[in-house]
Parts: C-alpha cells; sequence; structure tokens
C-alpha cells in the first residue's frame, strides 16, 4: 500500500508499490527514499503519516500552511528537535527537513520525518487500564523523567506548549517520550489571528492548557502548569475538569479522591498554580524539589498555601495591558461613587438653615474637589482665602474647611485601602475587569498603593498600565489627570 500526500488528489491510496500516484500522478517515493503507507492523524495546518525508509518504519508530518510564519516555525521545530539528543523526544536527523511539490499544484508542502515511537499514549494506556490510578512510585518516576524531557528542551528556549496524556508515549521498556511538538503549530495559529484582528487562543486542551497560554502569553511554565494537571488524570483517573477550583485561590480540588503522600501533592498542586510565577521557574527548581522528596527530606522545599513564596527576579509573562478607556471609565465610576458618598457627608457636615446655599455649595464644590484631587483642593482652599471666606471663622466656614480637609483623605483612603486588599481593586476597576497586582498576581502593599496614588499625573497616559481576564492594572495612577480641569476652571 502506498499513500499519495497530494491535498488535492481524488483517490491517494494506491495498491502495491507505484512509484507515482495513479490518479494525480504526484511522486509516492518522497526525496526517493521514503514511501507513505498511511494517515495518522492531523489538524487545522498539517497532518502525520506513517512513512517507510528501507523497512524502518518513521513519521512523516507535513504542513498544510505556507503563510511565511508558519514555515519559518515548522523549520525551526525542526532545526532544534534535530539538536535534541533524548530516548524522551522522537529523534529528528539533520536533512529530515525537506519540501515537496504534488502534480499540478503551485505550493511545495513542508515535510519533516522523525522517529516513529513504538508504543501507547498515556490516554490510551489508562483506558486499557479501565483508569484505574497510576501508583505513586510510578507517577515519581515519570514525573522525573518528563522533567529531563522538558530540561532538554528548555535549554533550547522552546516550549513544548501542549503537554497532555495524548501526547505523552510509553515505550515497550517504559520509557516516556513527550510527542506533538506543536510550537509551529500553535504560535503560526496565533500569529496568524493578530494579522486578522481576531483573539488569540492558540492550542488550547481544556483541563491541561493554563490561563496566560489560552490569552496568547505562553511561557515555560506554562509547561509545567500542563505536566500537573497530567499528572492529576494519571493518579485519579479523572479528567482535570471533572474536579472543581478554590474559588479564593484558583487551585483544583483534587486530592479528596486519591491517597496521595502530602509532599507528591503538595509539588502537583506547586506546578499547577495559577499564576506562573507561583510555579517552578525552571527544571533545575522541579529536580531539587523531586530530589528532596526521594530522599525523604524534613522539608521538601514546596511552598506551603500559607507561605509567602519568594518572587522571581524575572518577569514571567508578558501582561495585558489595560486599555486607556477602560482605566478612564474605571475613574470616572470610582468618582462617581466618591461624589455621591461626599456629598450625603457634606449635607450633614456643612448643612446650613439656608437648604438652597448649601446644596448650591455643594454641588459646586463636591465634583470639582473628587476630581481634581488635591490640586484643586488647594486651589479651593486659596481661592476662598482671598475671598475671605474663612476670615471670622463663622460656624458655616469652619465646616465647610473640615469637608475640604476630608475629602482628600476620604478619596486616598478609598483607592490606596482597595487596590492593596485582597480583593485587588475599587469598585470602579472591578466592574470594568480591572485588578491591581504585581507581575505574580499578589496584591500590592499599602505603601505601593500609595506611590502609585501621588504618581506624576502623566502616568495615566502611560502603557504600563496592564490587564488579562481580569485585566491588571500596574504603577502609573489616576490622581491628577484632571489638572487639565482644574486649569479650565482656574482661568475661568
Amino acid at each position: 500500500m502506498s499513500y499519495c500526500i497530494n491535498p488535492q488528489c481524488s483517490n491517494p491510496q494506491n495498491n502495491g508499490t507505484p512509484l507515482f500516484c495513479k490518479s494525480c500522478g504526484s511522486q509516492l517515493l518522497l526525496q526517493d527514499i521514503y514511501r507513505v503507507i498511511r494517515p495518522l492523524g492531523g489538524g487545522g495546518f498539517g497532518k502525520t503519516f506513517e512513512v517507510e525508509d528501507c523497512g524502518t518504519p518513521k513519521v512523516l508530518k507535513v504542513l498544510h500552511n505556507n503563510h511565511p510564519k508558519a514555515v519559518e516555525l515548522f523549520r525551526q521545530e525542526a532545526e532544534v528537535l534535530s539538536s535534541l539528543n533524548h530516548p524522551g523526544i522522537p529523534r529528528v536527523e539533520a536533512d529530515s527537513y525537506f519540501t515537496f511539490q504534488p502534480r499540478n499544484n503551485q505550493e511545495y508542502l513542508h515535510c519533516l520525518i522523525m522517529e516513529k515511537i513504538e508504543g501507547m499514549d498515556l490516554e490510551k494506556y489508562m483506558q486499557q487500564r479501565n483508569f484505574e490510578p497510576i501508583s505513586q512510585k510510578a507517577a515519581f518516576r515519570w514525573l522525573k523523567q518528563l522533567i529531563e524531557i522538558l530540561h532538554e528542551v528548555h535549554q533550547q528556549e522552546y516550549f513544548h506548549r501542549d503537554i497532555k496524556p495524548s501526547n505523552i508515549m510509553i515505550r515497550e521498556n517504559g520509557q516516556l517520550v513527550l510527542i506533538d511538538f506543536g510550537t509551529a503549530r500553535e504560535v503560526t495559529q496565533s500569529y496568524l489571528q493578530q494579522l486578522a484582528g481576531k483573539q488569540v487562543t492558540g492550542v488550547i486542551s481544556p483541563g491541561y492548557t493554563p490561563l496566560e497560554q489560552v490569552n496568547g502569553k505562553a511561557v515555560q511554565q506554562s509547561d509545567f502548569f500542563a505536566l500537573g494537571r497530567t499528572f492529576v488524570y494519571l493518579l485519579t483517573g479523572k479528567h482535570p475538569n471533572n474536579f472543581s477550583e478554590d474559588s479564593n485561590t484558583g487551585d483544583l480540588i483534587w486530592r479528596n479522591s486519591v491517597e496521595v503522600s502530602n509532599d507528591l501533592g503538595d509539588f502537583i498542586d506547586y506546578l499547577m498554580k495559577p499564576f506562573p510565577g507561583h510555579r517552578p521557574q525552571k527544571t533545575q527548581d522541579i529536580f531539587k524539589y523531586l530530589n528532596n522528596i526521594n530522599e525523604k527530606k524534613k522539608s521538601s522545599g514546596v511552598p506551603k498555601p500559607n507561605q509567602k513564596q519568594q518572587q522571581s527576579t524575572v518577569v514571567s509573562y508578558a501582561p495585558e495591558y489595560a486599555g486607556f478607556f477602560r482605566r478612564f471609565f474605571a475613574w470616572v465610576l470610582d468618582n462617581i461613587i466618591l461624589i455621591i458618598v461626599t456629598g450625603l457627608l457634606g449635607t450633614i457636615i456643612v448643612y446650613d438653615s439656608s437648604i438652597y446655599f448649601t446644596f448650591e455649595w455643594l454641588i459646586s464644590y463636591v465634583p470639582f474637589s473628587i476630581t481634581t484631587g488635591i490640586f484643586g483642593i488647594t486651589w479651593l482652599i486659596l481661592k476662598d482665602l482671598g475671598y475671605r471666606m474663612f476670615e471670622d471663622l463663622s460656624f458655616f466656614g469652619i465646616r465647610a474647611l473640615t469637608l475640604i480637609l476630608f475629602t482628600p483623605i476620604l478619596k486616598w483612603f478609598y483607592f490606596t485601602r482597595l487596590e492593596s486588599s485582597p480583593r485587588k481593586a475599587t469598585f470602579g476597576k472591578k466592574i470594568m475587569g480591572i485588578i491591581v497586582t504585581d507581575l505574580n498576581g499578589n496584591p500590592i502593599s499599602f505603601a505601593r498603593a500609595n506611590g502609585r496614588y501621588f504618581a506624576f499625573p502623566c502616568l495615566i497616559f502611560d502603557r504600563k498600565s496592564t490587564g488579562q481576564n481580569p485585566t491588571y492594572f500596574s504603577i502609573g495612577q489616576h490622581n491628577t489627570i484632571f489638572l487639565f480641569f482644574f486649569y479650565f476652571r482656574g482661568i475661568c
């Protein structure tokens, strides 16, 4: 049997071993060496086939997208895999990449020949076992094997991005092999969607893909998350999506349905932390934890849930920045809230026998003082001193001065306290899907919130305000953009 890889061929199956396809006339002996036997699978950007090389079975991967970025990354995949030499990675020879032009087809097919792994993927392996969980001894051994594989891959600054049971094969001797290095497929898909102005998703395997990768920000730690979810499946026999998540921490609640040691369970939880900065930062860290567990040390070194983790000095992923208009509308909502609260307090503090005068003064003062902040309030005090409003220190004048001084304190406390609290946002930001965190997703300190609040006003135009499901909001704040309004009020 011979199979034609021409996408336009109407009848790709050929009986016997002809040199050319009987249907379309395309050459069947690729590179004059490889005979395609049958298709194995495929996705939107390529397909895989089983081929024979002088009787030796191998795998042919064919890219069906000729976008320059797709081709570039496909060739990069070939170069990286050919440079790796590990029993847990399919062997790719240096000259295994080539192009093939089918008959009557203007476009070339980009091809890659790699080792065919004899064995079974772990998803089928678990099905054959009737989903019986693997032992902790096997889990520890497999974890070590896969981390060794990832170490080789990450050393090349290359990520797998689609670790899951169906992409891990077990050889007959028990050695695990990581297959389907879909980097070219994923990055190309993201790249093309960006060109089309669509939301970036990339490769997504429900239950295994971390949030940052869903948002197009995959990093090395994304592989660790997927690895942890894979071992949840192997240790429980259940898909990760069958378990609920802690509403406060985002951690997967899976350990109630399986007997697993605290050290191993804590380590797998560590791999699956929602934020990449909370996971192990490199494979060397994981080797250290695994060795501590294996040697039954008193502490494996894995951070406990209530233990503050040491922050990495390297930003583990690039946060998605909040746009100006989202920040602006959040600012508007926050100021509306403050205006209402201050107005209600003002009716109590500065209430005068003349209701009309009281409300006229509040309507004139409160919105302006809230929106302009300390600068506008300073201007108001200086203006009123010029009018000698506080000269006789009348009862109304004292109450008005009290409210003027109270307003910036209320606004300062509102922003700094809420942004440094566990809720990580003011009410306006929450409504607009914005939260305030550091780059590792932790609430900022009260001191840092003060730094944000009193930052230079032009920083509101800085692109360092961030966001990502929900949106993150970093250093650079809001307080005095409306100096423009203050200036306008002053010259009028």
